[in-house]
């Protein structure tokens, strides 16, 4: 997620997509339109919410329901280890069983869904079978009008970067097991809203030489309404992680930190506002001296209900670490437009980002990441989509080197989905992808790295 909340580039770039990785992916409506929400303020990290198609699994007529689920999947790739030499094809058979577990109680409602993951690949000499599971769920529990509570969690086990890559940085085929928590208690006093959250994110690539990372985020956010369009909200986040193997560098070791947030809103319109919002975080990385993050910035959302959601913010933000400093322009933007059959989306971030406090651990890095999707029904079975994905990652000396590239990622994809029958869909993407300087010894000196990949999945939901 973008450090404000919202899908960061390299994540799902278009509705009706795969729920998770070698899953099912038949055609999906598009999500309803919600009104617009302002994004957070830079670094801070909410608890994850339900999803946009979340009340969809909710027409069951039972209190518990289970659905099996098959998946069977045949990739194809051209640079199976994205290297920029001695390219080796791939050809990757997956079967998946798994299932969709639903929860449609009166006060409790959620998703569980998960699938195997049987894995062949034909280029490596050994290891060619694999169990790449996935489990992903999301439980929302009312316990009365003014109190609630929100539980959400993906595990993945797998050798694609793509699917856990934070913002374009991990770019090297190795096993990984990665696993994000979120619980989130909202509860309202008076005309006061407030939010209790804790957060987990763990990443593992295994053995003394890999580069292990865990984290933890303790939160409390309060806002109330000032008068009659005016709404001010406060934040603090403290947050603690550890990083270990030697492949981490300077990064090994714990590092802790405090955020504090505010912003101040105001309502213009039923689906529209302007506001103020700046942050302030301190962290003490092992080794180092201390390091800074500051920003501060104005945002705004607008929405009609036809179809148009705005939410965006734009600001300036500072690193400093010791006697050095950077400066940039800090933005979390994204706009989203359904017309009849079609929907389009545009996404823009840029700012710092402490990649430690979710996923591998990079260090600070200065980032900026553009996002685009068109989806498109051309019949009620039939529908397609083609997205594109940039992103940007500099290095800014803390916990990494400065002197260092930028690290740069172009993403495109095709995909078409097609419900053969009410439990049975066949799902076709193709990918390719572009990488410069990656950072992780994929490639040595400058260059570029280019990868195709095209996938077929037929699944099934009995």
């Amino acid at each position: 997620m973008y450090p404000g909340g919202q899908a960061y580039p390299g994540g799902p770039a278009y509705p009706g997509g795969p729920a998770y990785p070698g899953g099912p992916a038949g055609p999906s409506p598009i999500p309803p339109w919600t009104p617009p929400v302002a994004p957070a303020p830079t670094q801070a990290h909410p608890p994850m919410g339900a999803p946009p198609n979340f009340a969809l699994g909710f027409g069951a007529a039972k209190t518990f329901e289970f659905f099996p689920t098959l998946s069977v999947s045949e990739q194809w790739t051209d640079n199976f280890n994205q290297t920029s030499g001695n390219k080796q094809t791939n050809f990757r058979s997956t079967v998946g069983p798994g299932g969709n577990f639903v929860i449609n109680g009166p006060t409790t409602k959620g998703t569980i869904s998960s699938n195997a993951g049987l894995t062949y690949d034909t280029a490596p000499d050994s290891s060619n079978f694999n169990v790449f599971p996935t489990i992903t769920a999301t439980i929302l529990q009312t316990f009365s009008p003014r109190l609630s509570l929100t539980l959400a969690d993906t595990y993945i086990r797998n050798d694609n970067p793509n699917y856990n890559s934070q913002f374009g940085l991990n770019t090297q085929r190795q096993t990984y097991s990665s696993n994000s928590f979120s619980a989130g208690l909202n509860y309202l006093i008076d005309l006061i809203s407030t939010t209790a959250y804790y957060r987990n994110s763990a990443y593992y690539t295994g053995g003394t030489n890999g580069n292990n990372t865990t984290s933890n985020i303790i939160g409390l956010s309060a806002s109330t309404q000032v008068g009659i369009y005016n709404t001010v909200t406060l934040g603090y986040e403290f947050s603690w992680s550890d990083t270990s193997g030697t492949s981490s560098g300077t990064n090994s070791g714990q590092t802790t930190g405090n955020l504090f947030t505010a912003s101040v809103g105001r309502q213009t319109g039923p689906y529209s506002s302007v506001g103020l919002q700046g942050s302030y975080q301190q962290f003490s990385p092992p080794n180092q001296d201390n390091e800074y993050i500051w920003s501060v910035g104005v945002f705004s959302t607008y929405g009609w209900p036809s179809g148009l959601s705005l939410s965006s913010s734009i600001g300036f933000n500072e690193f400093i670490q010791g006697s050095q400093s950077s400066t940039g322009i800090t933005s979390n933007s994204s706009l989203s437009y359904r017309f009849g059959p079609a929907a389009v989306s545009v996404g823009i971030f840029s700012g710092f980002n402490q990649t430690g406090l979710n996923g591998q651990n990079f260090g600070v890095q200065n980032t900026q990441g553009f996002t685009g999707s068109f989806f498109y029904t051309f019949t009620p079975v039939l529908t397609g989509s083609v997205g594109a994905t940039y992103t940007q990652n500099s290095p800014t000396g803390g916990g990494n080197n400065s002197s260092s590239p930028d690290t740069k990622t172009f993403t495109s994809s095709a995909n078409l989905s097609y419900q053969i029958l009410r439990w049975l869909s066949l799902n076709a993407n193709y990918s390719y992808s572009l990488l410069s300087n990656p950072s992780n010894g994929s490639l040595s000196g400058s260059g570029t790295i280019p990868v195709n990949t095209a996938t077929i999945t037929l699944g099934a939901t009995f």
